[in-house]
């Protein structure tokens, strides 16, 4: 699994690949980074400029359309006024011989006249008569306009005065229509491009007797909501959405730069255009428009979302057009460096096979060359070693050879001066020169034997020391033992020694196999002697126990005495850097160990 998470594992064109992703991420991240602050305050500033703008149109338009329709509200009017007046001149005789229930029964048929109020009175001095009046009153029902009523009086000849009373709108049938096509299309207008869902937009008349300046003007409650402004039908929302704006900060308000405040603990902005700048006695029309300032900072995170991703985009179409661009040149980088690890694993007939006059071409042909004269170069080096090899072989076959002749002779001139030793012994009398001979006779055949068994080895640096170990209890048993009293007992592995290990390991092991031969068992019917022999990486341990009377003393006391133990102590201290231990465990027991190289 490891493996996987190794990039020199890869190809060189999939390392360049993998680079280039993480640079792609570390530049996304970047101009994440070093984009988002600018785009938000950028952002933010467009979309309140954009609203600020459009605000300002729409006002603009309103005074036109206001304009428009106050012109045509008094044109159309002035007209209808001028078609009566003609109508009642034109028909006047007409009129004369009506009576009362005649006259009003015609003109309640007029298309002029069946909208306003009619009645038949007598001559009045007070009145004016073929002249339009007008009379002016509060209506708060509308919004807290003034009502305008328009009087036509017109005298008969019987002295009988026709009063008509007609209002604002009957003298005005076609206002209605035209005013809602220009409503409608102002409507439109109102819900301008932000794309924002929770813009909310509110107009309204100002109550001309509210005078709380600084109450906060929004109310929940129908009746104090009636004593403070009138929601026009215009509105996209059923209240203003102004929060706890007071009527003086609303006045008060830079109709280009809205106000930031909190609506429900979110933070809103909020622009107030007066649409009635001229306006008397504080009869305002106020235009309000709030957006939620989270809804921008969302906006600008999806319009920073789609330029980073566009980013992103345009960086692997490019990142992928230089790969097309580039791909027989990564294609064949990754040839040769295939080869270079095919060649490093041992095969050396693998070859690139790049070509071309590009520098991976160039260097393409020169690994190949180079691979060439390298093949060359070991198979040359190769035949030398062969050749070379035999020579050494041969070499090493004479010398093995002679070296097999001069342990042989060796063991020869050991066995010759044994045989002398031996027809000495012949001529001695005194037995402690006879005793003396005979150790030199048994150490000499323990080196004897170790030659013979390196003569018979196949392999001439390593003695079998378990059948050497063998061979030499069996000719000491041989020499004491001629009735086979003694059990001996060898456990041991198979160990292979050279002979500057085993030359003084067999002395060891021949005088304390001797000792108990010659000592431990004169008065034992059930004589053992036990052989311990283990090795471990650098250490060999040699256990000789019998079960005898032990020793008279301690060891340390008796080695300098006796010429045996002393023989041993040194060779183990001085020749084999070990150590020595005798404990007497039913019998005497030696415990040696040994330093040994691992063979």
């Amino acid at each position: 699994m490891a493996r996987i998470f190794k990039l020199k594992n890869y190809s060189f064109t999939t390392k360049v690949i993998f680079s280039f992703f993480l640079m792609l991420i570390f530049i996304y991240g970047i101009r994440t980074a070093l984009t988002i602050p600018k785009i938000h305050s950028e952002n933010e500033k467009d979309v309140i400029e954009h609203i600020t703008r459009t605000l300002m149109i729409i006002k603009n338009q309103f005074m036109i359309i206001g304009k428009s329709i106050g012109m045509q509200a008094n044109l159309e009017r002035e007209l209808t006024q001028n078609k009566i007046a003609n109508e009642f001149l034109e028909n006047e005789k007409l009129l004369n011989s009506f009576t009362k229930e005649e006259l009003l029964s015609y003109l309640r048929k007029n298309e002029y006249i069946k909208g306003c109020s009619l009645q038949i009175e007598n001559f009045d001095a007070s009145k004016t008569y073929g002249e339009w009046t007008v009379r002016v009153k509060n209506n708060p029902s509308k919004a807290y306009r003034k009502q305008k009523t328009y009087h036509y009086n017109f005298l008969l000849d019987n002295k009988k005065n026709i009063a008509l009373a007609c209002s604002h709108s009957s003298l005005n049938p076609g206002h209605s229509p035209f005013e809602k096509e220009l409503k409608k299309h102002f409507h439109e207008k109102l819900v301008f491009g932000t794309s924002l869902s929770e813009s909310k937009t509110a107009l309204f008349w100002l109550n001309p007797e509210f005078k709380e300046y600084d109450t906060p003007l929004y109310s929940n409650d129908i009746n104090i909501r009636k004593s403070r402004y009138t929601l026009s039908n215009l509105s996209n929302v059923k209240n203003l959405p102004i929060g706890d704006l007071s009527l003086k900060e609303l006045l008060e308000a830079d109709e280009k730069k809205p106000i930031s405040h909190k609506i429900d603990g979110k933070e809103v902005l909020t622009w107030v255009i007066n649409l009635s700048p001229n306006a008397k006695n504080n009869r305002y029309f106020i235009l309000i428009h709030s957006i939620n300032k989270e809804e921008i900072i969302n906006k600008n995170s999806e319009d920073i979302i789609v330029l980073l991703n566009e980013t992103l985009l345009t960086i692997a179409i490019s990142f992928l057009l230089i790969l097309f661009l580039f791909r027989r040149i990564l294609k064949n980088i990754d040839k040769i460096t295939r080869a270079a690890i095919e060649v490093n694993q041992g095969k050396k007939n693998i070859r690139s096979r790049v070509k071309g006059d590009d520098d991976i071409g160039i260097l393409g042909h020169a690994f190949d060359s180079m691979l060439d004269l390298f093949e060359n170069n070991i198979k040359t080096l190769d035949k030398k070693v062969e050749e070379k090899t035999k020579e050494i072989t041969k070499s090493l076959e004479e010398k093995e050879l002679l070296l097999k002749e001069i342990h042989h002779r060796v063991k020869n001139n050991l066995a010759l001066t044994i045989g002398l030793i031996e027809l000495q012994e012949e001529d001695v009398q005194d037995e402690k020169t006879r005793k003396v001979l005979k150790d030199i006779q048994e150490r000499i055949f323990t080196m004897e034997l170790l030659h013979r068994k390196l003569y018979e080895s196949e392999n001439i640096n390593d003695i079998p020391f378990k059948t050497y170990v063998k061979d030499l209890v069996s000719t000491i048993a041989h020499s004491y033992d001629m009735n086979n009293k003694v059990a001996v007992s060898i456990k041991m592995e198979e160990i292979n020694l050279n002979i500057e290990k085993a030359m003084p390991c067999g002395l060891i092991l021949n005088e304390l196999i001797t000792n108990s031969f010659k000592y431990a068992f004169c008065k034992n019917e059930e004589a053992k002697l036990d052989i311990e022999i283990t090795k471990d990486k650098e250490t060999l341990i040699m256990s000789v126990k019998d079960n005898g009377k032990g020793l008279e003393g301690e060891f340390n006391e008796l080695h300098t005495k006796t010429l045996g133990l002393k023989l041993i102590n040194t060779i183990v201290r001085f020749q084999l850097f070990g150590s020595i231990d005798y404990i007497y465990d039913e019998g005497a027991k030696f415990i040696i160990k040994a330093k040994v190289e691992d063979i």
